[in-house]
């Protein structure tokens, strides 16, 4: 017993003997340093090994987070914070800055702003402790009813790639990871972790991937994580073409891929794929992993792969810089108040620059003399400043549209807000007694439906008040996809509201403003001529309520475009009948029998989604064929109003580098978004009419002010994907389109004698 104990003890001493003394632990062990990384891996266990690879759990987050890596004391291999979200930190353990949500960021069309915006979170994650920053979220909205689109940013894969590495590098800027998600097709909720979504090779290259493309060769994001859903049979996260040969071969993606959580079947399949993290981490997965192992049924390089990636992660980490700077403040959760009060500041900038005025009949900016403000709609005492799920924030406090207006002058009717206190109070009474300890800040469900003020006092406001604001809430979110009744068309309660206030304040020749504050675009085309104003105000994070002040008092000039088109029939989208419409729950499903359960999946689209419409999603399909729209991709009106000079285009043998100069010709100060779109010549497939391929926000300009807007197309932003041949750019005549919307064009300049191209695997010229 005792020779072997000396034996043991001389081979060790033997094998580290090779090793520098910083390199040694406090018992021998090899520590974990940045020149290091290899040694510390060789000289793990397997089962060590393995356990990088699977997360903490539900709880082993130590800041409440939505999860955490494992720590590994004996390497000085520390735990790494995972949290939520797209929209702020989402921490169980303390509140936090709620930001705008990304459909709102993508309407500023302001990579400075998206990116500040990041910044901001990432100091906030250094702040609390946080590593990694599971967002931002890029899916495309494919359909309206999606409940999860106010997480992502657009229908188009350019402003969505774009917006995405904004946000990236801002968040990266000091040390904090971004996690792009979810990789890729999740554009529904229903099923959303076994649904298949069949698709062909290019609609998903040119739509689905291309924005994560994007992002990827733009910002260098650390991590990527997986999505639930299958595409073409397979789950993403056992997808080797998707994780590897796309992904890393083809992008040169150098970081780390995470599952969604609890997503996939198969743990070894994952890590054979290229998912190197699961998470929350389980002990079956840890399990089949060894087995695979084993069995030769996973080569032990491919843990070594996996694992070397999370301990690159690991050393680029908040934690790892702590742990090896004792001084380090990273982790202290202690904000003083002017950082919290720099970060309320760029979520209200944000939320004002992202509101997208829809219609505006000389009901704003309000004049001076405006002071009396009736404010109808539950939404305008109860903000929703963002969705429910991993998207969710714990802030302190959100500013309500009546205390935005409030603070900013105004003195919205004491009497409607104490009847809308009234029946909101009694809701949250009801819900408590129902669920007694289940809250509404844990379901995320409990903004309450809306109520008739009743005709006595819609008519006594429209006397004693100048103008009326009637705001139109709706909370979305993940796990489930919304509805067409109630959801995405207006109640009959909410029809009523609108008409009877529009009816008493119009006869005495006072406005009425409609803001929508919504988490995914809701039926216009019936109504939206019954009010003076309409202002999508999306979901704008916790300083809407000053945001919405700002622009209806014309402290700012409305600059937001639409990032999505708003049909006027829901059933004209080519998207719509390969959705699921009745926006079943997930959890509906287990509780159905299984003959119900195979009913309703061929009904609902729940065990596969058929994306027949291919590339023709959004303003691809609607401009294509001429279908009439309420709103179109881009648009939105501004106080002011800009004139668009003769462009100077220039074709070089990489770019295409666009120069036109804005003249601000109104009364106001404004910004305008100058949009680039391109028609293609026929090909070696069907081509849309047109598609974005590049845009500019100009500067604040007062009036009379111009600025030269540039906006350079790289070649292969004109390539199509082709099966078999990859990305190719058809030789012919382009059209180049310059104007505020897709629809509202101001110039057109054809570009004759584009040559060829076909483009290496990883779509971009040497």
């Amino acid at each position: 017993m005792g020779m072997k104990k000396i034996t043991i003890l001389i081979l060790t001493g033997l094998f580290w003997g090779a090793c520098s003394p910083e390199a040694i632990g406090q018992y021998g062990t090899i520590q974990l340093n940045q020149t290091n990384a290899e040694q510390v891996l060789e000289a793990m266990t397997l089962k060590e090994k393995v356990s990088l690879l699977t997360g903490e759990g539900l709880i082993g987050s130590s800041i409440g987070a939505a999860g955490a890596t494992k720590k590994l004391s004996r390497q000085g291999i520390p735990s790494l914070e995972l949290s939520d979200g797209p929209a702020g930190l989402r921490l169980r353990s303390t509140s936090t800055t709620w930001y705008p949500s990304a459909s709102l960021l993508a309407s500023t069309w302001d990579t400075s702003l998206i990116s500040a915006v990041g910044k901001a979170m990432g100091a906030e994650a250094l702040a609390h402790g946080a590593d990694v920053i599971l967002g931002p979220a890029m899916n495309i909205h494919r359909h309206p009813l999606c409940g999860r689109n106010y997480e992502y940013f657009s229908e188009d894969p350019l402003l969505t790639g774009i917006a995405a590495s904004a946000m990236v590098r801002g968040i990266q800027e000091n040390g904090t990871a971004a996690c792009l998600k979810h990789f890729a097709a999740n554009n529904q909720e229903t099923n959303r972790d076994n649904n298949n979504v069949i698709a062909d090779e290019r609609t998903l290259r040119e739509i689905y991937l291309r924005g994560f493309e994007i992002a990827v060769k733009e910002s260098a994001p650390k991590t990527i994580m997986s999505s639930y859903n299958r595409i073409n049979g397979t789950y993403t996260s056992e997808d080797s073409l998707l994780l590897t040969t796309i992904l890393r071969d083809q992008w040169d993606f150098q970081g780390l891929v995470m599952s969604d959580w609890f997503g996939g079947r198969n743990a070894p399949a994952q890590i054979r794929a290229g998912n190197d993290l699961l998470e929350p981490g389980r002990n079956w997965q840890r399990r089949a992993i060894l087995k695979a192992v084993r069995k030769g049924e996973l080569a032990e390089e491919t843990i070594n792969t996996a694992a070397g990636r999370v301990l690159r992660l690991v050393l680029d980490s908040h934690a790892y810089r702590k742990q090896a700077q004792k001084d380090s403040p990273s982790g202290t959760g202690i904000q003083d108040s002017a950082c919290q009060a720099g970060y309320r500041a760029i979520a209200r900038d944000a939320a004002a620059e992202g509101m997208v005025l829809l219609e505006n009949r000389n009901a704003l900016p309000f004049n001076d003399s405006i002071r009396r403000i009736a404010l109808f709609g539950v939404s305008s005492y109860r903000l929703v400043a963002g969705g429910f799920g991993s998207g969710e924030v714990y802030a302190d406090h959100t500013v309500s549209p009546a205390e935005g207006l409030q603070e900013a002058g105004y003195l919205p009717d004491p009497q409607l807000r104490e009847r809308y206190q009234s029946y909101t109070d009694s809701v949250n009474r009801a819900y408590k007694r129902k669920w007694k300890t289940i809250t509404q800040r844990i379901t995320g469900q409990g903004l309450p439906t809306e109520t008739d003020p009743g005709a006595e006092a819609i008519a006594r406001s429209a006397v004693e008040n100048q103008v009326a604001i009637i705001t139109i809430g709706r909370r979305t979110g993940e796990f489930t996809d919304r509805t067409i009744e109630g959801d995405y068309l207006l109640s009959e309660e909410e029809k009523a509201l609108i008409g009877n206030v529009c009816k008493a304040f119009q006869a005495v020749g006072k406005p009425v403003v409609v803001v929508l504050n919504v988490g995914g675009i809701v039926e216009t085309a019936s109504w939206s001529g019954l009010p003076d104003a309409l202002l999508l105000a999306w979901m704008p994070g916790q300083e809407g309520g000053r945001a919405l002040a700002d622009i209806v008092s014309g402290k700012k000039t409305p600059c937001g475009r639409l990032p999505v088109t708003i049909p006027a029939y829901l059933e004209d989208l080519a998207s719509h009948k390969n959705f699921p419409l009745e926006g079943v729950p997930v959890k509906w499903l287990s509780m159905m029998g299984k003959k119900e359960k195979k009913t309703a999946a061929e009904r609902l689209n729940i065990d596969y989604t058929r994306y027949e419409e291919g590339i023709f999603v959004g303003y691809r399909d609607v401009d294509s064929h001429r279908k009439e729209v309420a709103y179109h991709f881009g648009y939105g009106l501004s106080y002011t109003s800009f004139l668009y000079a003769k462009p100077d285009v220039r074709v070089e043998p990489e770019r295409i580098v666009v120069q036109c100069v804005i003249t601000n010709t109104g009364e106001k100060n404004g910004r305008e978004v100058v949009q680039a779109y391109v028609s293609a010549p026929e090909g070696m497939g069907d081509k849309p009419y047109q598609e974005l391929k590049g845009f500019a926000k100009t500067p604040l300009l007062g009036p009379g002010e111009s600025c030269m807007a540039e906006i350079i197309i790289p070649m292969e932003r004109l390539a199509s994907y082709v099966p078999g041949t990859g990305w190719v750019v058809d030789a012919g005549d382009y059209t180049l389109r310059i104007g505020s919307s897709s629809r509202n064009m101001q110039q057109e300049i054809r570009l004759p004698g584009i040559p060829g191209l076909i483009l290496p695997p990883g779509g971009r010229l040497p």
